[in-house]
């Protein structure tokens, strides 16, 4: 299975970035062989998330730190289940959701974009249930 995971950094041991639409970079992850490629961010001043930059590559869940609404529906929208980890690194992530310990999310992390003044919004309460302590 292809995974897309926003990173921090641009190798295994990387923890989840904060934030998809922001993060330095993108890992996709084939988890049978544990082999993955590097795509760089966008970085902050980017006024749009880039999903779609990968639809149609194979991928079929992205693991991410926070998604707003738009990205959130981009990737739903392009197939992809989306899923939501906090604290840990691209490889933990991976097998975490792989063995099915985290919930992919039934709603964005965020209320709105980071672009539309949705600094600090935080969660909404709607994502993901069980997986929560799994972050």
């Amino acid at each position: 299975m292809k995974y897309l995971i926003a990173a921090s950094a641009a190798d295994s041991d990387a923890k989840i970035a904060k934030r998809f639409g922001h993060a330095e970079y993108y890992l996709t992850v084939d988890s049978e062989i544990m082999e993955f490629t590097v795509s760089p961010g966008f970085g902050e001043d980017q006024p749009f998330h880039g999903a779609n930059r990968f639809t149609g590559s194979g991928i079929q869940r992205v693991i991410v730190g926070n998604v707003g609404p738009s990205a959130f529906r981009d990737l739903i929208n392009a197939g992809l289940s989306v899923y939501s980890c906090h604290g840990i690194t691209v490889l933990e992530a991976v097998k975490k959701v792989h063995s099915g310990l985290v919930a992919p999310l039934e709603a964005p992390t965020m209320r709105r974009s980071v672009h539309e003044g949705g600094h600090g919004q935080g969660r909404t309460g709607r994502g993901g249930g069980k997986n929560r302590r799994d972050h």
